[in-house]
Parts: structure tokens; C-alpha cells; sequence
């Protein structure tokens, strides 16, 4: 990549992951909040409505954003034909989780789950409006835009309506109004930083070009997301509304590292690749770069989840919600895995090769719900373990693919990536120390997660400080600058 690209990847990078981290706490600070006003089988009823959105979402988008984003060349044409589009597709499909909302219901066994869906299907309309602004600012990689959208929307929409209305027991509705406003909200925002002509275009050509990247774009996202919603599907399905409840809970604080993590790649590092699909070497140092960073940051990740996974539940969400402590380590097993095949994810859309990704999605999907359903016969541990394996042959796809697409091999691709797993097994060793003496000292959950969590965040800075420049990807990031000064301030 050019210099100034580089610069300004990383510099995307940078803000996508700051703002990930602040949408992450106060994430976690309203999960603390609402796990005490609103019951399991009420989160679990919202997690099926949400699920269905999602799906729908998917198939309204037709990866309409996704290939504004992709595009080499883009006209005005192109925007308003995607515009008009996306608008469509999101009326129809919100129309038809509305009048499908008996069926589905159905399909979960939760007939309070069908005037959820008919109130949540407005949300389809809602995103549908905003998607070419987001789109187009992400191909400009103004990612700090985007960053305060979601901060916003977020705690504005979500956070504040959902928690007011809990506490004054609105339960599953609180959870669903605040989704919408979420919506509302970030509408606002976003068009007032990117507006585009609303005007409808029915330009063939343009459509044509945007639904053959779309199609396969959209193929492969429907089987991904069918495949990292298959354990929910099928948890609330054969478990019932309770039990999908504490499994979803597990998972969503599981996937708060991919959130922080992966998207912030996602945003930078597609439109980045995209642009040079063109330049293999570039690709491949990208690529292994972004893996090198994702090895590094999940392995001790993994360590400090699964290690004070009791005191995160406990001081999370309670003590009702003990049984989810299990299946957040299972899955937590697995982050490595989850995290490292969105590099392949990230690469294959950036080159075009969608549909390509979009079969191995396919298997994918099939080894969740296969894995889930035979779990089921363990409870939500069995669907935990059944999740956990799926990704790990989701892992190998991918990977296998992106090599393919980079023509390397696997022991170039292993050698490169895990050269600094000494260290990473190093870091998690000593916070697997750190927590057990400060369970030694100290008998309060909350105090043992402070006194762990910045006891390990101190030696962690100071182990950097001195030794950041031994870690061959560094380099590459915005932290650079700043221990370079830090080190001429030292000397």
C-alpha cells in the first residue's frame, strides 16, 4: 500500500477501535443494568425477534452497501440506484416479518413473540434509508464518522430507552423500543454526515453492476449469519425461550472482542484491500498483518475470559444467571477461531471472490445447526461445544480459501502469523497467576475483577513499553508515534 494509504488505514483503524471500545463499555455497563431489570425468557424473546430482523436485514440489503464500497468506479447513478433499491427491499421485507410474524412464532413455540415482530419490523424501512450513507462513508474511510454515529445511537437510542423503560417494567418491550430508537436515531445522524439524493433511480446497468456483487455478497452473508445464529436458532427452538436467554447472554459477552476487534478491521482493512485488490504482495502483507495483530490480541483475550469467567457473571449479570458461566467459556474457547476467519472474510470480499466465500458459509451454516441440534440432548453446554466446533472448520475454510486467493501455503501462512505465540502464552499465564492470588486476598467478585483486570493492564503497558519493538507488526500501527516519544522522553 502506498504510504498515505497505510497512514490512513491505520489512522481508520485506530478510531474504529477506540470507538468500539467505548461502545463496548457502555454496552456492558447497560447489560449490567437491564440483566437486572428484565427477565431471562423476556432477553430470550427479543434475542428471537432479533434474530429474525437480522435475517430479514440481510436479504432487504441484497449487499447493496457492500458493493458501493467495492466498487473501482462509482457514479451518482450508481448511489441513487443503490438508494432506491435498498429503500424497496427493505418496505418488502418489512412487510412480510409483519404479516409472517403468526408463522414464525410458530416456528420458535413463543406466542408472545408475535407482536414483537410486528412492532420490529419498522426497523427494515428505518435501515434500509441509511445504508448508502454508511456505505459511502466507509469507502471515504471516514471512519470516525461512523464511530460517533454508533456512540451515539447507541446510548441515545438503546441505552436510554431501554433501561428508562425497564425500570418502569415494560420488560421485553423495553428491549424492542430500544432497538428502534437506536434506529431513529443513527438515521438522523448519519444523513446529516453524508447526505445523498433521494430521488429514485431504475437505471438497469447500475442495478445489474451493484446485485451481481451484492448476490454473492448476500449469499455469503445469509449462510455466515444462518451459522452464527444457528446455536440461537436452535436454542430457542428446542430449549425454549429461558434457556436461550443465558446462552445469549454468554455469547454476547463472548463476542465483545470481535466486536472490537473484528469491525474495526472490517472497516479499515476492506475498503483498504479493495482498492488494492490488484497488488498481490500487498494483500499478503496485509493479510498476515491482520492475522499477527488478531493472534496476538485474542490468545490472551481468551485466557483472561475464560479464567474470571465466574466473576464476570457474577458481577454482570447476577447470581440468577450463574448457569451461563460454562457456555461463556466454551465459546470464549473458540475466539481465536472466530476472530481469525474475518481476515479471510475481510480478504475475499475486498478481491471479489464472494462467491467463493459464500459456499464455504454454506458448510459452515450446516455445522452449526448440525452440531446445535445434536447438543441439544446436553442442554445449553451441548450447544456451547456443537458452536465451538463449527467455528473451528469455519476457521480452516477460510484460511484454506484466503491462501488460495494470496497463492501461499499454510506453514509461510503459520510461521508468520504465530511468531510471537510465545509471548501471547506468556501474558496469559501471568494474568491466569494474577487472578488466582487475587482470589487468595480478596473475597469480593467485583474487586477481585478490578484488582485482576489492573494489576495485568499495568504489567501488560509496562511489558510493551519496554519490548514493543520486538513485535514484528507494530510497526504498522498508530501506537508507533507514541512510543517512539515516550521512549525519547525516557532516554
Amino acid at each position: 500500500m502506498k504510504e498515505g494509504l497505510t497512514k490512513q488505514a491505520y489512522r481508520g483503524f485506530f478510531w474504529q477501535a477506540i470507538g468500539s471500545g467505548f461502545q463496548s463499555v457502555i454496552q456492558i455497563g447497560v447489560l449490567v443494568l437491564l440483566a437486572r431489570l428484565i427477565a431471562p425468557d423476556e432477553f430470550g424473546v427479543a434475542q428471537s425477534a432479533l434474530i429474525v430482523v437480522g435475517f430479514a436485514n440481510l436479504l432487504s440489503q441484497m449487499g447493496v452497501g457492500p458493493a458501493i464500497v467495492q466498487r473501482s468506479e462509482l457514479t451518482e447513478n450508481h448511489i441513487r440506484a443503490g438508494s432506491t433499491l435498498s429503500l424497496i427491499l427493505g418496505i418488502t421485507l418489512g412487510l412480510a416479518v409483519y404479516f409472517g410474524a403468526s408463522l414464525i412464532s410458530l416456528f420458535f413455540k413463543m406466542p408472545n413473540l408475535f407482536p414483537v415482530l410486528q412492532l420490529v419490523s419498522v426497523i427494515f424501512v428505518l435501515e434500509s434509508i441509511t445504508i448508502i450513507s454508511q456505505s459511502l462513508l466507509q469507502r471515504e474511510m471516514k471512519l470516525k464518522a461512523l464511530v460517533i454515529a454508533d456512540l451515539i445511537s447507541y446510548s441515545v437510542g438503546y441505552g436510554l430507552v431501554a433501561i428508562v423503560l425497564g425500570l418502569y417494567g415494560y420488560g421485553v418491550w423495553a428491549l424492542i423500543w430500544g432497538v428502534i430508537a437506536q434506529a431513529v436515531v443513527k438515521n438522523i445522524v448519519v444523513l446529516i454526515m453524508k447526505p445523498h439524493s433521494l430521488i429514485p433511480f431504475f437505471g438497469q446497468r447500475e442495478i445489474k453492476e451493484l446485485l451481481y456483487f451484492g448476490g454473492g455478497f448476500t449469499i455469503a452473508r445469509f449462510f455466515n449469519y444462518l451459522a452464527n445464529q444457528g446455536d440461537n436458532i436452535i436454542a430457542g427452538r428446542y430449549l425454549g425461550a429461558d434457556a436461550l436467554g443465558i446462552y445469549s447472554r454468554a455469547y454476547t459477552i463472548m463476542v465483545k472482542p470481535v466486536s472490537l476487534i473484528g469491525t474495526a478491521l472490517d472497516k479499515v482493512l476492506f475498503p483498504a484491500m479493495a482498492s488494492r485488490q490488484n497488488q498481490p504482495d500487498k494483500l499478503i502483507e496485509a493479510f498476515i498483518n491482520g492475522s499477527k495483530l488478531i493472534a496476538f490480541l485474542c490468545i490472551p483475550i481468551t485466557f483472561v475470559i475464560i479464567f474470571s469467567s465466574n466473576e464476570i457473571i457474577h458481577v454482570l449479570l447476577g447470581e440468577e444467571w450463574v448457569e451461563a458461566i460454562v457456555p461463556l467459556q466454551i465459546l470464549t474457547a473458540g475466539l481465536i477461531f472466530r476472530m481469525g476467519y474475518k481476515m479471510g472474510d475481510i480478504l475475499s470480499k475486498a478481491t471479489g471472490n464472494v462467491y467463493s466465500r459464500a459456499k464455504r458459509n454454506v458448510f459452515y451454516a450446516i455445522c452449526v445447526l448440525i452440531g446445535c441440534y445434536i447438543g441439544t440432548h446436553w442442554g445449553i453446554l451441548g450447544v456451547s461445544l456443537g458452536t465451538l466446533l463449527a467455528i473451528m472448520v469455519n476457521y480452516i475454510l477460510m484460511i484454506h480459501l484466503s491462501l488460495s486467493i494470496l497463492k501461499i501455503n499454510w506453514l509461510y501462512f503459520l510461521k508468520r502469523t504465530f511468531i510471537e505465540l510465545p509471548i501471547t502464552l506468556l501474558l496469559a499465564v501471568i494474568f491466569i497467576a494474577i487472578i488466582f492470588l487475587a482470589r487468595l486476598i480478596i473475597t469480593s467478585d467485583i474487586l477481585i475483577l478490578l484488582a485482576a483486570y489492573g494489576v495485568y493492564g499495568v504489567i501488560c503497558l509496562i511489558l510493551l513499553y519496554f519490548f514493543w519493538e520486538k513485535l514484528s507488526f507494530i510497526k504498522l500501527l498508530p501506537i508507533k508515534g507514541v512510543f517512539k516519544k515516550m521512549l525519547r522522553n525516557y532516554k
